[in-house]
């Protein structure tokens, strides 16, 4: 684990570097870079939006062969999290853990369920009997060395260096539930808590985020486990949403007039045609269209959204037949009244 960059015992990451032409880059610029936004990242998650558990992650027991449930074994479900000093834990598959076993590093890349070390044979320490508190915390990894190119001209004189971090997490095996996570949570009816001044939490003494007490006898059998009274939740709006609400209108008759007369048929170059629209939910703000070569020149939308008042001229360049008139409220919902006027030549 690389302590130095996910505790808070370090100062903060406050300058990041500038490129210049013809300027010399080497590793540090490019690793100051990373861990600037990096430590920016985890202030931002820490003072906005805390820590605890986001959603899933809960520790289950697993089930055996016989129907029953295998004895010392416990497994995660996928989830995610952001522990007490603002990194981002990704639980991304079915993690089965052994309770013998004090603890595993997970890496991003390991495949789901239990892992071992092929080339070890495990090592367990049976735990006496009574409750287990399962936790994890942020655990970077590198990977992917690479061959690194001679330093002199000897051919054996290179080496390899790791190219990559990888993120994962340490699951871990408390005795006790850590002071951070005892008391009681505060209600979210008095966020700020009506203060002026709002001071920067202080950051835990401890890297773990507690999911579940377990509670095993002597034989390794899991009596109980318990999803929530050591376990911090913290808000997530990811599952919240709404529909926006829409004024959509209607058309229910269309009359126009020339002069006074009630018409279905405009020749080309009629100026001071009146067309009357009625419908529901017309905008005030409405915008109504006849199709190219008719002009509207007025238009009138009467309190109620019930009716929409249009003077349009019909141009000489106007092509002769059928006319639709649409209507365009501010939100973009349209109603159609298909051939509403004809235009004659």
């Amino acid at each position: 684990m690389d302590n130095a960059t996910t505790s808070g015992s370090v100062p903060p990451v406050t300058q990041r570097p500038r490129y210049y032409a013809r300027q010399l880059v080497t590793p540090a610029e490019l690793n100051l870079e990373a861990s600037y936004f990096q430590d920016r990242l985890r202030r931002h998650n820490r003072l906005l939006h805390g820590w605890g558990v986001i959603c899933g992650a809960l520790v289950c027991r697993v089930a055996g062969t016989d129907g029953g449930a295998q004895p010392w074994k416990v497994k995660i479900t996928p989830g995610h999290l952001i522990d007490p000093y603002g990194n981002e834990i990704g639980i991304l598959a079915e993690r089965i853990i052994d309770l013998r076993s004090g603890g595993v590093a997970v890496g991003a890349q390991d495949p789901a369920g239990e892992l071992s070390d092929p080339w070890c044979s495990d090592v367990w320490t049976e735990p006496a009997a009574g409750p287990i508190w399962v936790a994890v915390t942020y655990y970077q990894s590198m990977a992917r060395p690479v061959r690194m190119p001679p330093a002199g001209c000897s051919c054996d004189d290179s080496a390899c260096e790791y190219s990559r971090w990888c993120d994962g997490y340490q699951v871990g095996l408390l005795g006790q539930c850590p002071p951070s996570h005892q008391g009681k949570a505060p209600s979210l009816d008095t966020v700020g808590g009506g203060q002026t001044t709002i001071f920067c939490p202080p950051e835990p003494d401890d890297p773990w985020v507690v999911l579940a007490r377990v509670d095993v006898d002597g034989d390794g059998r899991i009596t109980a486990i318990d999803n929530c009274s050591c376990r911090r939740l913290i808000v997530t709006l990811a599952h919240l949403w709404w529909r926006c609400t829409t004024s959509q209108p209607a058309i229910t008759k269309v009359t126009a007039e020339v002069n006074g007369a009630t018409v279905t048929e405009v020749p080309r170059g009629q100026a001071g045609v009146h067309v009357h629209a009625e419908g529901t939910n017309i905008g005030r703000d409405a915008t109504a269209d006849l199709g190219q070569g008719i002009q509207v020149t007025d238009r009138n939308v009467p309190e109620g959204g019930t009716a929409m008042d249009l003077t349009v001229t019909v141009l000489e360049s106007a092509q002769p037949g059928p006319r639709d008139l649409t209507i365009t409220n501010s939100d973009c919902a349209i109603a159609t009244s298909p051939a509403a006027l004809t235009i004659t030549s």
